[in-house]
């Protein structure tokens, strides 16, 4: 049985888990508010950039809108994971669910080249398939998260020129109800030409049309640049927030856990307590009714050798 000591020391060591649990969750709660504020302020800069894109397609008097996808050409597919821990099954859940949809599309090892954002999703990744083809880290910070995705951009230009990349598909998690997440996959490249048409055909919101300043071609593509950049950042953000979500219900599990134990410690420490403020309790008695024993044989011997000595003087 431990002594009173001993679950002093490990009732005061849960409590400062428990502080450090606590605070955890307060940084996931903050960044969840902080990510949700950010992609709605992606939602608007991807609306300005699908305006622009409507503007050049009109202009475009019909051209194709994007060229197809070769038949034989590879994909490329993203993994947005997270970049530590404390998360629940996060990174091994979007595994499977990649893995799964990959295998539905057919799509090969050999035929795809896979990047993963997140140092726990690219070990989750290579624990179940082939070794990556490039990673980055995942921004620890929303100040951090343009350089990632031009990172992400620039690697898929290269593959682009040098791989035969024609296709990017993109999977990561995104927040739902109830603090719940779901794994997703977003195809990002080729462009959708039934949302291109759809988007061409969308109903401005004045009563002028904007006209394109430059050739329609190079505005072409540098909107289909800025609604890439909007789209990684979107999908990182979401992950993001789903991550924090994971982890906040994770904490308040154990936090929950903690003070459990913590309550069941402090119930033996106080019995534990109890029964040695006992113990002393009944030895302090004990030592108490030996004395008074003791002086109660003193005091009866003291009276027999007085009761002698006046029997001697009578």
């Amino acid at each position: 049985m431990a002594t009173l000591e001993e679950l002093s020391r490990h009732i005061e060591s849960a409590e400062e888990l428990q502080s450090v649990v606590r605070t955890m969750k307060t940084i996931s709660s903050v960044a969840i508010r902080r990510y949700e504020l950010a992609e709605q302020a992606m939602a608007r800069y991807l609306e300005t950039v699908e305006m622009g894109l409507q503007v050049v397609l009109r202009a475009r008097d019909g051209a194709e809108a994007e060229p197809p996808a070769r038949g034989h050409g590879r994909t490329a597919v993203m993994l947005v994971g997270s970049e530590i821990g404390l998360c629940g099954a996060f990174n091994e859940k979007l595994v499977d669910f990649a893995l799964s949809n990959l295998a539905t599309a057919d799509t090969a090892a050999e035929n795809r080249l896979v990047l993963t954002i997140g140092a726990r999703a690219d070990a989750s990744w290579r624990a179940q398939a082939e070794p990556p083809d490039g990673h980055e880290q995942a921004p620890a910070t929303l100040e951090a998260l343009s350089r990632t995705v031009d990172a992400v951009l620039t690697r898929l230009d290269h593959w682009q020129e040098s791989e035969g990349v024609v296709r990017l598909v993109l999977f990561h998690h995104r927040p739902g109800d109830n603090g719940a997440v779901t794994p997703v996959q977003a195809p990002l490249l080729p462009l959708d030409p039934v949302w291109l048409a759809g988007l061409r055909m969308r109903r401005w919101p004045s009563r002028r049309l904007p006209v394109p300043v430059g050739a329609p071609e190079a505005l072409f593509r540098v909107l289909v640049r800025q609604l890439l950049f909007a789209r990684v950042s979107t999908a990182i953000i979401q992950s993001q927030t789903a991550e924090h979500a994971e982890r906040l219900k994770a904490m308040q599990a154990a936090d929950h856990s903690i003070a459990e134990k913590i309550d069941d410690l402090h119930i033996v420490h106080r019995r534990i307590r109890q029964e040695a403020i006992t113990s002393e309790l009944l030895d302090i008695v004990s030592g108490y009714g030996a004395i008074m024993d003791e002086k109660s044989e003193e005091a009866t011997t003291e009276g027999e050798a007085q009761g002698a000595v006046r029997a001697s003087s009578d």
